[in-house]
């Protein structure tokens, strides 16, 4: 959300003094994701599982938890999210929440 700044002088304006300064907006990440070269999976048949991987080369590997809520993609596609398994080993794009480090999307 962006806010418009809003300065006046005493002069201009009745407004007290404190409502005269500059608003700043915050960006909040919700999502990342996790370019995998060699997609590190597991995933069970109840569709619960996780992935391992590295949002940058120097950054350190984490765990995201993939449940049956997460979505496959295929060239746009949806897929049925069990077909990810044979990604292992190559080139994917993993959406995961920040907060929660859950996986929302698994595309290729």
């Amino acid at each position: 959300m962006m806010v418009a700044p809003l300065t006046v002088s005493a002069s201009d304006s009745p407004v007290p003094a404190r409502l005269s300064m500059v608003h700043h907006s915050v960006m909040v990440e919700t999502h990342n994701a996790i370019e995998a070269k060699s997609l590190r999976i597991s995933l069970d048949n109840s569709l619960n599982g996780f992935i391992e991987g590295k949002v940058c080369d120097s950054c350190e590997e984490i765990q995201v938890t993939i449940t049956p809520q997460t979505k496959a993609y295929e060239n746009r596609v949806e897929v049925p999210l069990k077909k990810a398994e044979s990604r292992i080993g190559r080139h994917a794009t993993v959406i995961y929440e920040v907060k929660t480090k859950q996986v929302s999307e698994i595309r290729w």
